[in-house]
């Protein structure tokens, strides 16, 4: 997928503004303040519904303005016909979609329409967080490529919530908790199923991209199901039963799930320096990009904010060579142009830059 066209109004600082990218790489550059990060967070926007920086839509608002406004035009790079999506967020949380001219509900349209992978600098809690971030990591992929993944992932809150409503209300033995525990059971095992076969198929290019990237050490990457290994879901669920009904929730099952990654045998939070996590996060986002297209043909967009930061001259042009690589169109913020212009050789590269809130471009 690449945008032809972006159009952003009432976004934080920027009033009006019309892009005409590039569908190869895209380098928005200004002051701090100025407005770079904001293009960047209107794109994400439209591919989650929401904001990478804050929750509060209040903050993103343009002030004395009731609602924000995004729009572009997309196009897949092996077809011809354009798609045209719509996004309002009002300050009182309230969104209108519109994709086609015709009105949507589902924020996962927006989703699969417009497949954004998004690094950052503080995009390192991906690894040095706990492993809810890791989940959210697995359950994206797993979104797009597995047809059948977001239907099992539904039916699994669904049961859990049952499950943990009747463990809250001490209600479970009289509702008929074991008729539960086990669709409950099935459920989770089927999505840990999709999460293991996902992991599987992506160790042998994430060891490709790691090497590319930090050739120095040897990774390991390996899935915890949030249960123990000799034990089926159903098992778990009921060697933990005594303990959920003292604690009021359910222990066990996929929601507790952890996805390690170690460094030569250590945890890659102590192992790797703040430069090194975010080549390591990097990869990662690139080797799920990589992933996508291998399986449905079709590319991600990647956004890359403030990419100088924490990165010598080497490890620079590593990541922009690996951007070049995925075929994706890329858009990247930096303070100053010079820093990345003369990185991307024999490519299309269209220079934007932000002051005040105002776009132009190069």
């Amino acid at each position: 997928m690449q945008i032809n066209q972006l159009v952003i109004a009432h976004f934080r600082n920027i009033a009006n503004a019309q892009l005409e990218p590039s569908q190869h790489v895209n380098v928005i550059y200004g002051e701090n303040g100025s407005g770079k990060t904001s293009v960047l967070e209107a794109i994400y926007t439209l591919g989650f519904g929401r904001s990478f920086r804050t929750h509060q839509v209040r903050q993103v608002v343009q002030d004395e303005h009731e609602a924000l406004t995004l729009f572009t035009r997309t196009q897949d790079s092996n077809e011809s016909d354009t798609q045209k999506v719509g996004f309002r967020r009002f300050r009182n949380g309230e969104t209108e979609i519109r994709i086609n001219g015709e009105t949507e509900r589902k924020f996962s349209a927006l989703a699969r329409l417009m497949p954004i992978q998004l690094i950052t600098p503080e995009g390192v809690t991906l690894v040095t967080d706990g492993p809810k971030e890791r989940r959210q990591y697995m359950d994206w992929g797993l979104f797009h490529v597995e047809q059948n993944y977001y239907s099992h992932w539904l039916t699994f809150s669904r049961l859990l919530k049952q499950r943990n409503s009747l463990l809250k209300q001490r209600s479970y033995h009289q509702q008929g908790g074991e008729y539960w525990d086990q669709q409950l059971a099935l459920a989770g095992e089927a999505v840990t199923e999709a999460r293991v076969r996902y992991l599987d198929g992506l160790n042998q290019k994430l060891n490709k991209y790691c090497q590319q990237f930090l050739p120095q050490y040897q990774f390991e990457f390996k899935l915890q199901r949030g249960w123990q290994e000799q034990q089926s879901l159903a098992e778990a669920l009921a060697a933990k039963l005594e303990l959920d009904l003292r604690q009021g929730f359910t222990s066990v099952g996929p929601t507790k799930a952890e996805w390690q990654i170690r460094v030569d045998g250590i945890d890659a939070r102590e192992r790797l320096s703040r430069g090194q996590l975010k080549l390591l996060v990097a990869a990662l986002r690139l080797v799920q990009s990589a992933d996508y297209f291998d399986r449905l043909g079709k590319r991600c967009v990647i956004l890359v904010d403030d990419l100088p930061a924490e990165l010598d001259a080497e490890n620079q042009q590593r990541l922009c060579n690996a951007l070049l690589e995925s075929g994706s169109q890329v858009f990247i913020t930096a303070i100053r142009k010079e820093e990345l212009e003369h990185r991307f050789k024999d490519t299309e590269v269209r220079l934007f830059h932000v002051e005040q809130g105002t776009i132009k471009n190069d």
